[in-house]
């Protein structure tokens, strides 16, 4: 059998079916990137990129001194596939395609001059008609009449497929400053219509409340005969992120920032994991750490993305959404008290954890949430904190009403004969402290009357006013406990007399003692 053969040389018009795809963001971006990798590969003491946006004139420059390009290799400008980065480096990008599509996104007419080093200067030029020529890939390139500074590469865009306007510069000088934060902060500079940008970073923006500080956990993820490093932090930033946008999750490849604030059902933001984005949850992030080869980093080919099948991010998944929803449990279970319990905490220290794997995150490893809602009891322990603490023969009363309070809740069925005999009880006490620690009656005077409850009362209403209706029911109350204790036939105890008797010792209480049941 006779075998035949294909053609399978692309059509230049493969450039322009992606120009929908990219942005001035992502254009600029992917230029940027080829920059920082050769800075990075090279290992030049300085990198300065020079972006210069008209919006007058409608043109972009862009000019790098991450070192130039050869003459042999500046069909790697146009050639979809070719470039100078291996698979095996630690660099952002290996494509081969982003920078072409890149220029071709953002302007019809291009010119690129570049200079390796201290070589010549070579200039290459395309356009709308050198794109629609499908039966030749070949481009001519001369030497510069004008040479460009040694290791520099410039590039010209002419007639913007994108419009520029004011607002657009300021939104791709931001984007530029969070993107490429982490390259900044090591040295080098990217200026936008001569302005110096400041990196714009997501891990220092922490609280720090006790027990609940930001946690950081690492790892490295086994593939083949390498490995990749992981790095997850997570917790509370200090500012709600909802209005700016600045909570969720954020993920770096190589010192690159590839995808931001992420919300969404890949990162686990649904009902049943984290929980669908709120305002309640804001203070919640999760920043992603990945470092190795190119080809083990989990983004899109425009790196303004992940790629959700990735080996690397399906062995993450898990662990983020772990860690995030830890953090937006506390967030939600403090929101309302957040300028109390969180954001006046500006100091602190990263909790660091390392891991065998990062598959999963022991919850042993994470912090507890708070209840989101106190209940009765913790309310009124803190109300009545001052008056414990000046008045000390006041806890046990104090804890008594909290106790009965706590019984009617559980699934007990003699939960009143429980209740009445503290409630009684308490009363009991209640007088003889008041008389003794609130009053001071003479020793003699209470000796007196100490046996005899009755003695004790009438004592008490010497210095307090209770009305007669009332003091009928406490008296009713004590007989029901005392036939419950002496006699035969066990009386039945009824809730809504559980709850008549604890008003009534409740408000004596706060005659008595300044005690406050209210909240």
């Amino acid at each position: 059998m006779t075998s035949k053969i294909l053609d399978a040389t692309p059509e230049k018009r493969i450039f322009l079916s992606i120009i929908s795809e990219y942005d001035l963001k992502r254009s600029l971006c992917e230029l940027i990137d080829n920059a920082i990798d050769l800075w990075s590969k090279r290992k030049r003491s300085d990198l300065e990129i020079k972006i210069v946006a008209d919006d007058r004139q409608q043109t972009l420059s862009i000019e790098d001194n991450a070192g130039g390009i050869e003459e042999s290799k500046l069909d790697h400008i146009v050639s979809p596939g070719k470039t100078s980065n291996e698979i095996s480096d630690d660099v952002i990008g290996y494509f081969g395609v982003g920078s072409k599509r890149a220029v071709i996104a953002l302007a019809e007419n291009i010119a690129i001059h570049s200079r390796f080093e201290k070589a010549k200067t070579f200039t290459v030029k395309f356009d709308e008609h050198w794109i629609a020529q499908d039966h030749s890939w070949q481009l001519p390139y001369t030497e510069a009449q004008t040479e460009l500074s040694p290791y520099t590469t410039l590039i010209e865009l002419n007639k913007l497929r994108v419009q520029l306007t004011s607002d657009e510069i300021t939104n791709f000088k931001k984007h530029l400053s969070e993107v490429y934060a982490k390259f900044l902060d090591r040295g080098a500079i990217i200026k936008v219509n001569g302005d110096k940008l400041a990196g714009v970073n997501f891990d220092d923006q922490w609280s720090y409340p006790p027990n609940l500080y930001p946690t950081k956990f690492t790892a490295q993820i086994p593939i083949e005969d390498r490995k990749v490093d992981v790095e997850i932090l997570s917790g509370l930033i200090d500012h709600p992120g909802d209005p700016d946008n600045s909570y969720g999750v954020f993920v770096y490849c190589n010192s690159r920032l590839v995808a931001r604030a992420l919300t969404d059902f890949s990162m686990g933001f649904s009902s049943g994991m984290i929980g669908n984005p709120h305002y309640n949850i804001s203070l919640a992030r999760t920043i992603v750490n990945i470092k190795g080869q190119s080809r083990d980093m989990p983004w899109d080919s425009s790196k303004s993305g992940i790629n959700l099948k990735h080996p690397v991010f399906q062995a993450l998944r898990q662990s983020i959404i772990d860690v995030t929803k830890r953090y937006a449990q506390v967030s939600r279970s403090l929101q309302g008290s957040w300028d109390i319990n969180v954001f006046p905490h500006k100091t602190g220290h990263v909790v660091a954890e390392k891991l065998d794997t990062i598959t999963s995150i022991p919850k042993s490893y994470l912090p507890t949430p708070p209840a989101s809602k106190q209940k009765w009891h913790q309310k009124v322990a803190n109300a009545n904190a001052a008056i414990v603490a000046q008045k000390p023969w006041t806890a046990g009363l104090l804890e008594s009403i909290m106790a009965v309070d706590i019984f009617s809740k559980l699934p007990l069925t003699q939960k009143n004969r429980i209740g009445l005999i503290i409630l009684d009880s308490t009363i009991e006490i209640a007088y003889k402290e008041f008389l003794v620690n609130e009053k001071n009656i003479g020793n003699q005077t209470f000796k007196n009357i100490a046996e005899n409850r009755i003695d004790v009362e009438r004592e008490v209403i010497k210095h307090i006013n209770i009305d007669q209706a009332t003091i009928q029911k406490i008296n009713h109350y004590y007989k029901l406990r005392c036939d419950l204790i002496h006699q035969r036939a066990t009386p039945n105890i009824t809730d809504p007399q559980i709850e008549d008797y604890r008003s009534i010792v409740e408000k004596l209480l706060h005659d008595m003692f300044g005690l406050d049941f209210s909240s």
